[in-house]
């Protein structure tokens, strides 16, 4: 479908750069102008609407955006032009609490109609809202949350590229519960980037290509896409957690040789994506954004699969992703913790006689009982300053990576006390089945710290 209003004389227009303040400054336009027509009752939805469409231009299309306002007797028409060519694309795979993807489908849910078509040189986001039995009317907070599920999103589709046009590359082995987990951060990192950009100078020499940024990490995930899709059509999905598990990761293959197509023009994005993305690392490190720095195997993933494209593009043959399992991810971290974390005791852990370990938002072991190291044959010390997945056998560990990534993504804690059964990694290489509860830490500020009380089960 397409915009009935494509060269038809707008009633007004408004011309926005891409930073965080122009969302604000659409509302006030639009706003202005159906008061002034009389047509107060279409205000609230209208706005809301074009507030979504103008921040997702600011984040993504990254070029300035052009408002176009067609006014009729019984609906008005609004458009969101970008120069970005890349258009809108539904969640598919995505995970049902990822906190970005969903902006599109409150646009669905609060507009009579509403679309993208491509453009020469970019595209238009539009939506009409007015009289009449649309969507837009008598809304409550509550239609609005289950709307975000809506798969009603009408986009032109884009032209598909010929292959013969673009690079073959592979990904092999990407583990697919541990991409979702990284796509969602990215989505966090880049969004919150763009915001800190419009406001701050770096002190760098230019700022990130983050348009580029955005067409790689796109491009990955559409293909991934459409293999888990077709895994789940097919029932070869699998949930990468143990049966009984309260988490919500969805089902997927367990590990995928991903084939992109890589245009010509995007060779160099998937530089532009590290380096984007080591910008917005480094600020969440500085506790400079919103989001929280990735967990070390979520970097490793991402460079694995920016360094395999720019590598595989330059005649580069293809090595598989090394795994979850990795030594490096196990090692004391380099920002080695105190044992004493601020704003907490540590006693409740170290005097226990009870199997319990402490961990940090970081996913750092910052205490365990003496208890728990005699069953892991750990010395307490030596534990201490290590990452969680040092007592996760490998085979879970891109799970509770993936799923940890999430729970600092959107603050949704499936296991948070929910007695669970799980093995336990020994020192030796060996495991043993226990008993768990997870528990938030009573902290009275600063970062979180999560108690895991465990327990051999007998026999």
């Amino acid at each position: 479908m397409s915009s009935s209003s494509a060269g038809t004389q707008p009633l007004a227009v408004l011309r926005l750069p891409p930073t965080a303040r122009s969302a604000g400054e659409a509302r006030r336009f639009l706003r202005g102008l159906l008061e002034q027509a009389g047509r107060g009752a279409w205000v609230d939805s209208a706005e809301l609407a074009l507030s979504e469409v103008v921040t997702n231009g600011v984040l993504h299309a990254h070029t300035d955006l052009v408002v176009r306002v067609h006014l009729r007797d019984r609906e008005v028409e609004v458009e969101v032009q970008d120069a970005n060519p890349v258009l809108p694309q539904q969640r598919g795979a995505a995970d049902v609490e990822a906190t970005t993807g969903r902006g599109l489908d409150l646009v669905a849910a609060l507009t009579r109609d509403c679309g993208v078509r491509a453009e020469p040189g970019g595209k238009v986001v539009w939506f009409t809202v007015g009289d009449g039995d649309g969507p837009a009317t008598d809304l409550d907070e509550h239609d609005l949350l289950a709307a975000w599920d809506i798969d009603g999103w009408d986009a032109d589709p884009t032209p598909e590229m010929s292959t013969e046009m673009s690079s073959e590359v592979v990904l092999r082995g990407l583990p697919p519960t541990l991409w979702l987990a990284v796509r969602e951060h990215h989505q966090a990192l880049l969004r919150e980037l763009v915001l800190y950009l419009a406001e701050h100078d770096t002190g760098t020499a230019s700022a990130p290509d983050l348009t580029a940024a955005d067409e790689a990490r796109a491009l990955v995930w559409t293909a991934l896409t459409s293999v888990v899709d077709r895994a789940r059509e097919q029932g070869t999905a699998r949930s990468p957690l143990p049966p009984g598990h309260p988490a919500s990761l969805p089902a997927v293959p367990e590990t995928v040789d991903l084939v992109v197509h890589v245009p010509p023009r995007l060779g160099a994005a998937f530089g532009a994506l590290q380096e984007a993305l080591d910008l917005g690392e480094r600020l969440a490190v500085a506790d400079l954004l919103l989001a929280r720095p990735g967990l070390p195997e979520v970097v490793a993933l991402r460079d694995w699969v920016c360094d395999q494209i720019v590598a595989q593009l330059a005649g580069v043959p293809a090595a598989p992703w090394a795994g979850a399992d990795q030594e490096r991810f196990t090692d004391l971290v380099h920002d080695r913790v105190d044992p004493e974390h601020p704003q907490w005791d540590s006693s409740v852990v170290t005097g226990s006689d009870r199997g319990v370990v402490a961990a940090d938002d970081a996913n750092r072991i910052v205490a365990i009982s003496a208890p728990l190291a005699r069953t892991t044959g750990w010395d307490a010390a030596d534990l201490v300053g290590r990452r969680v997945v040092a007592l996760i056998p490998p085979a879970l560990r891109e799970a509770h990576v993936a799923g940890f990534t999430r729970h600092l993504s959107t603050g949704q804690a499936h296991v948070l006390g929910v007695a669970l059964e799980l093995p336990v990694l020994r020192r030796d290489g060996s495991e043993v089945l226990c008993h768990f509860l997870v528990e938030r830490a009573d902290v009275s500020s600063g970062r979180p710290v999560y108690l895991a009380w465990i327990s051999p089960i007998e026999g």
